[in-house]
């Protein structure tokens, strides 16, 4: 059995990744996540986890001891709006905790549960890149993500452990309907408006499925990908290209 291991596969990206892997019974993947998934499969075990807290992430790598991977999707993320200056600086620390400090501590404390060939993914952004208006906090944190995927990536590769990051662009999830509904009331257009105005950003002239995202998180977690680590990869229907 391959175990994976997901940070926020309840929904959006995580989930259409978990739902691709469980298409192979030989994967096991184990989801820490505040919620539940609504994915009733055998191999998929769910440990509740709140990764704004140290304590919580720790208690759920206690639970995983004697569990070996062979792949981990450090997915979990959250978004606030806002410039340094509008930002509540609680807010922007939450933001830090649960983009960052969670993967560092999952990572530190799970080294010794990852396999030689292990491959690890984190979920980047298009803002590895490039800065986004009133995007400070979020901007932040996957500048650091990035300079993570370098990092590791050098540091484990004598350990035959590859470290890579998906950057995705807007993606159709719920955390993205719900920016959406937001920016629609407070420029009072229609959601309709703001959807066409947001596509509009983009080359191709639309956003991403979750199951487009999932299909390139599956690669790089399996051995086609065997010689690429530390790498920075664009999924943003050509936005960071412009």
């Amino acid at each position: 059995m391959k175990n994976y291991l997901i940070t926020g596969g309840s929904k959006g990206i995580g989930k259409a990744v978990i739902e691709l892997l469980l298409k192979s019974k030989e994967n096991f993947i184990i989801n820490l996540d505040i919620v539940a998934p609504d994915i009733e499969n055998s191999n998929l075990k769910f440990i509740k986890t709140n990764l704004e807290n140290k304590d919580s992430i720790i208690h759920a790598v206690e639970e995983l001891k004697d569990v070996h991977f062979i792949g981990l999707f450090l997915n979990a993320g959250i978004h606030i709006n806002g410039s340094l200056f509008t930002s509540n600086l609680d807010d922007v620390q939450k933001v830090i905790n649960v983009n960052v400090m969670a993967n560092i501590y999952l990572l530190k404390y799970l080294r010794p549960n990852l396999e030689h060939g292990c491959s690890i993914v984190f979920n980047g952004s298009d803002q590895c890149f490039v800065a986004k208006i009133s995007s400070f906090a979020y901007g932040l944190t996957k500048g650091a993500v990035a300079q993570m995927t370098k990092s590791l990536a050098l540091d484990l590769a004598k350990y035959d452990i590859r470290v890579n990051a998906i950057c995705p662009g807007t993606v159709d999830t719920e955390l993205y309907r719900q920016a959406i509904n937001n920016y629609a009331k407070k420029n009072n257009i229609s959601m309709e408006e703001m959807e066409k105005l947001e596509a509009e950003e983009f080359p191709m002239k639309r956003i991403a499925k979750p199951e487009e995202i999932a299909n390139l998180v599956e690669f790089l977690l399996s051995k086609k990908s065997s010689f690429m680590t530390g790498s920075l990869l664009p999924i943003d229907g050509g936005y960071t290209a412009k």
